[in-house]
């Protein structure tokens, strides 16, 4: 498989076959993150279409490293442009999503509401923590990759995964 530079080069060319081999790699990864920024489904499928929108209109912007990394950065950017933008015009409104239905077993329900309150938990957590939490344990991104996609450092990165790790072992540490 071609790697990402040569990617978006053929993509600088006009190869239309580029953008579906980058599109088709990274999609799933990108609309998961924005989700995590967003928490809204629809926020984070416009956020991360726009990301391989600005890299199919210019994919020189994209130097080298890591694509999904930069990927990243540009939905987490639309993302947050949008969520303040709708902020300054209205009131926020929280969107409350009720829990699938519980399995009859006595364990699988109480399984699925602790994994639901964690979930509430993380989603309460302050963006940066809860994008670098995300970003790195559920996207597998290395430390520096995530301080890129945040435009922060490495060293505020690793304090912010500990914090959050640390908030998540304080508040269910009835977990076993």
């Amino acid at each position: 498989m071609p790697d990402d530079l040569e990617l978006t080069t053929r993509l600088a060319r006009g190869d239309q076959a580029a953008l579906d081999v980058i599109v088709h790699a990274h999609q799933d990864a990108v609309v998961r993150f924005a989700r995590s920024v967003t928490r809204d489904e629809n926020s984070a499928l416009d956020a991360a279409q726009e990301a391989f929108i600005r890299l199919w209109r210019n994919p020189k912007s994209f130097t080298g490293g890591s694509l999904r990394a930069w990927l990243f950065t540009v939905a987490r950017n639309v993302a947050l442009n949008e969520f303040r933008g709708n902020r300054r015009r209205t009131a926020r409104i929280e969107r409350v999503v009720e829990p699938p239905t519980p399995p009859t077993a006595d364990q699988r329900a109480a399984d699925a509401e602790r994994l639901q309150n964690v979930r509430d938990f993380i989603a309460g957590m302050p963006e940066q923590e809860r994008s670098a939490l995300t970003l790195y344990a559920a996207e597998g991104l290395t430390q520096a990759e995530v301080a890129t996609v945040l435009g922060t450092s490495e060293g505020a990165v690793k304090q912010a995964i500990l914090s959050a790790r640390k908030k998540l072992r304080e508040r269910f540490e009835d977990f076993s």
